[in-house]
């Protein structure tokens, strides 16, 4: 599919295609730590550098027109995010029981990143709500922020948290006897979501903003990606060492491989567009949330009665993308897009887009 194409089947959903491509990477990324132990948990870093440029595109985009604010952002929210929620609380209660109502209020309030760093959460498969609280904690203030700036000070905001959080990550590594809470809490983190909201700034002012920064993302991607994999290899342990240089650079390494990524999807061309188009792709990225949800809770179902960990990992694929199916087409499309929705496409250049966060 070339840019002309994509071009022309424009509508007013503003959805960019390759975005739903790449996010079904980094879903399938985040599965595959799980079931198979790959090191690849930077799927959730690429999930955060979407969600703040799909969101803060959104939140601009609405500025600028003068329309509904927050009464539009958080009913979206309210409507993407909680369903499929309360759906898999109910099916983890259903599974291996109420342990996580002991802990309640993290689960109420979307805290669970917090109840994770002072070990106080339900059952193991519910850690996967961390990096949903992340984004929800987030967007309490972030809306605020991008309606009271102009876009000048927004970028400088932006720039700012990308600077500050690993920092702050440095400083904070004395406080604790492991690495998850640096990695769990949302001022350790910040840095992804601002990154994405940078790019967001960045586009809106000039729609070939990120042309320039083509091949200097594809180099960064790269780098990156080989700084990870000589450290993974040479030094496999040293995010579990828990260093003030071990949470500050691992951490600051992934900002640059997953923001680098998402700068090539959307300048993409060619052969990376049409992969990242792809049906099946774009597919899967448009139920990542709910895969993101649901999988880990089918993992742990699946693995007492399945030992071989390729077999499990299959059994589970399977049953994960069935559940997000149902679940999408049950409900959640009728949810999100309305009951006569249709997928829709949007040149790589339009700067809004709907977005699902971890949607994660």
């Amino acid at each position: 599919m070339t840019v002309k194409s994509l071009a022309s089947q424009t509508a007013p959903s503003h959805r960019i295609v390759q975005l739903d491509g790449l996010r079904a990477f980094a879903v399938m990324a985040v599965f595959a730590q799980h079931a198979l132990h790959a090191p690849l948990w930077m799927g959730v870093d690429l999930f955060f550098v979407l969600s703040g440029f799909l969101i803060t595109g959104i939140l601009l985009e609405r500025k600028a027109r003068g329309q509904s604010y927050f009464s539009y952002f958080y009913a979206r929210r309210v409507r993407r995010i909680l369903p499929p929620y309360l759906l898999l609380l109910a099916v983890s209660s259903m599974l291996f029981g109420l342990g996580w109502t002991h802990f309640w209020r993290w689960y109420a309030f979307f805290a669970t990143n917090i109840g994770d760093a002072v070990g106080q959460s339900g059952h193991d498969s519910l850690n996967i709500l961390w990096s949903l609280a992340v984004e929800e904690q987030f967007y309490i203030v972030w809306p605020f922020i991008v309606l009271l700036l102009p876009e000048t000070l927004l970028a400088i905001v932006a720039v700012a948290l990308i600077a500050i959080a690993p920092v702050l990550r440095a400083i904070a590594t004395p406080w604790f006897d492991s690495f998850w809470p640096i990695y769990y809490l949302t001022p350790f983190r910040m840095d992804l979501l601002a990154a994405g909201a940078l790019l967001a700034v960045l586009v809106r002012r000039d729609r070939e903003a990120l042309e320039p920064l083509k091949l200097p993302a594809a180099f960064l991607f790269f780098a990156a990606l080989a700084a990870l994999a000589w450290l993974h290899l040479h030094y496999p342990r040293f995010r579990a060492e828990n260093t003030s240089l071990s949470n500050a650079l691992l951490y600051s390494i992934s900002l640059v491989l997953c923001t680098s990524l998402v700068v090539m999807a959307l300048q993409s061309r060619g052969l990376l567009l049409r992969v990242l188009c792809n049906p099946v792709l774009v597919y899967l990225g448009t139920i990542s949330y709910t895969i993101y949800l649901i999988h880990l809770t089918i993992l742990y179902a699946v693995w007492p009665f399945v030992h071989g960990r390729a077999q499990s990992a299959a059994i589970a694929l399977a049953l994960t993308l069935a559940y997000a199916s149902a679940s999408w087409f049950l409900f959640e499309k009728r949810l999100t897009r309305g009951p006569h929705a249709r997928q829709t496409t949007q040149t790589p250049s339009v700067p809004v887009a709907s977005a699902s966060g971890t949607q994660p």
